[in-house]
């Protein structure tokens, strides 16, 4: 995290966990580099660690501050965003910005190659050892934590989509969506008290049917399938399928259920 946060920004409030260990770093840096600059001789030789231990601290500090105020207004991307990258603001590379694939390499393998070359000047043009040692494993550590980022954004990936397939295997008609009994629009009933012992209603079988659900049900599955429905309903806007309406009715209307019953 030290190294992260002079590459990124915008972190996620979970991402930047855990907290309690941070804090104490930051305390120790600043005694760090209370005693370097104060003790003789010690700055020479330890001022390349004191500077980025300062920086990385204050920077951490903002970074927290700034996805803590983000989660209380709740505009955070998502929890464990992982940050964006100061590349991605430059002229030539801000174009990339929201593609995935692109990400997923600068993080892989760019910004690692940058602390390695970091590293290496550090040695070769100032004789810089403890640092520059240091940077190198940050290097290897931050290839080795993204790669298993990608890995399991795969496996989640997979899992969505066995989940979807799952679900239109056991409803009628083989999956179809015309065959599936909807709702009427526009005649939401007050929210109901969920039947004893966690049996779930007529209603919310239902609506679990409309958006492809298995159970246990959960509202990021069910937004997950939401987004994935209407732009199935509707894959070019500027041209009417018949039956579209009815359909993102039917739609809408299991969403906004599992809003108000999983929302809490």
């Amino acid at each position: 995290m030290p190294a992260l946060v002079f590459l990124r920004s915008r972190f996620g409030f979970s991402f930047l966990s855990p907290k309690s260990v941070f804090i104490a770093f930051i305390w120790a840096q600043v005694l760090f580099s209370v005693y370097a600059w104060l003790e003789q001789g010690a700055w020479p030789k330890y001022w390349a660690i004191a500077g980025f231990g300062l920086g990385a601290s204050i920077l951490y500090t903002l970074h927290l501050s700034v996805a803590f105020s983000r989660e209380l207004a709740r505009k955070g991307k998502h929890d464990f965003y992982s940050g964006t990258s100061h590349l991605l603001r430059l002229p030539g590379f801000s174009q990339f910005r929201g593609n995935q694939k692109f990400e997923t390499l600068l993080h892989l393998w760019f910004e690692p190659f940058l602390i390695f070359a970091s590293a290496g000047i550090l040695r070769g043009f100032f004789a810089e050892h403890r640092l520059s040692l240091w940077l190198l494993f940050v290097a290897a550590a931050m290839c080795l934590k993204e790669f298993i980022n990608y890995w399991y954004g795969i496996r989640s990936e997979k899992k969505h989509e066995d989940i979807i397939e799952d679900a239109e295997e056991k409803m009628p008609g083989g999956g179809t969506f015309a065959e599936i009994p909807l709702p009427v629009a526009g005649t939401r009933k007050p929210r109901a008290r969920r039947a004893p012992q966690g049996a779930a209603s007529d209603a919310e079988l239902r609506f679990a049917e409309v958006l492809r659900l298995m159970p246990p049900y959960s509202l990021e599955q069910a937004e997950a399938n939401y987004r994935q429905l209407i732009k199935t309903i509707h894959p070019d806007a500027n041209e009417a399928v018949i039956g579209a309406n009815e359909k993102t009715a039917a739609i809408n209307e299991a969403i906004e259920y599992f809003r108000r019953a999983l929302g809490d």
